[in-house]
C-alpha cells in the first residue's frame, strides 16, 4: 500500500515538474526597500494585507514603525466603483462594471521619490441578474478580491523595475 502511495506521489511530482509548474519566486526588490513601512490613508485592509505578504522576502520586510523604515510605501487613495454598462430595452441592467483605483507612491527614508505618485485602474465586467441580487453582490465581491491580487502584482512589477534601473549616468560636456 505504501509503495502505491509513494509511486503515485512520484508520478504527480514528475507531472508537475514536466509541465513547467513552479512556485512564484519572491519579488526581487531594491535594497532601499529592506524595511518598508506602509502608510494607508484609506485603510484598505485587503490591499495592505496582500502587500505585506508579497513584500516579505528573504531580503526585505515590512515594519510597523515608520522611524525604522528604509522606504515608505504610501497608499494615497484606494477606491472601488460599480456602474451599469448596458441595459435591456425595458431598462433592466444587463452588464455591470466594477473598478478598483489605487494612487500610490514610494519614497526612500531620505525623502527621494523612488516611485512618484501613480494611479492604477483595474476594471472587470459581469452579467447582472435582476432575479439574483445576492449573487450579483457576491460576484462583484469576488471580482474585487481578484482585482486586489492583480493590483498588488502591478505594484510589484513597478517595484521590481527599481532594482533593474541602471545607475545614474553622468554626462560631461566638452
Amino acid at each position: 500500500m505504501r509503495r502505491i502511495i509513494a509511486s503515485t506521489i512520484l508520478v504527480l511530482a514528475s507531472a508537475l515538474a514536466g509541465c513547467g509548474f513552479q512556485l512564484r519566486p519572491p519579488a526581487n526588490l531594491p535594497a532601499v526597500m529592506q524595511r518598508t513601512y506602509i502608510s494607508d490613508k484609506d485603510n484598505d485592509v485587503q490591499l495592505v494585507r496582500e502587500l505585506n505578504r508579497y513584500l516579505m522576502t528573504p531580503t526585505t520586510s515590512v515594519t510597523r514603525d515608520a522611524d525604522k523604515a528604509t522606504a515608505i510605501f504610501y497608499i494615497l487613495e484606494s477606491k472601488r466603483y460599480e456602474r451599469v454598462l448596458s441595459v435591456s430595452n425595458t431598462g433592466q441592467p444587463l452588464v455591470n462594471q466594477v473598478a478598483y483605483v489605487v494612487h500610490f507612491s514610494v519614497t526612500a527614508r531620505s525623502g527621494e521619490a523612488l516611485i512618484p505618485t501613480q494611479r492604477l485602474i483595474l476594471t472587470r465586467q459581469y452579467n447582472y441578474n435582476t432575479a439574483n441580487m445576492v449573487g450579483n453582490t457576491e460576484q462583484a465581491n469576488i471580482l474585487y478580491k481578484a482585482m486586489v491580487q492583480d493590483m498588488v502584482q502591478l505594484i510589484l512589477f513597478r517595484l521590481e523595475a527599481l532594482s533593474r534601473k541602471p545607475a545614474a549616468q553622468t554626462t560631461s560636456t566638452r
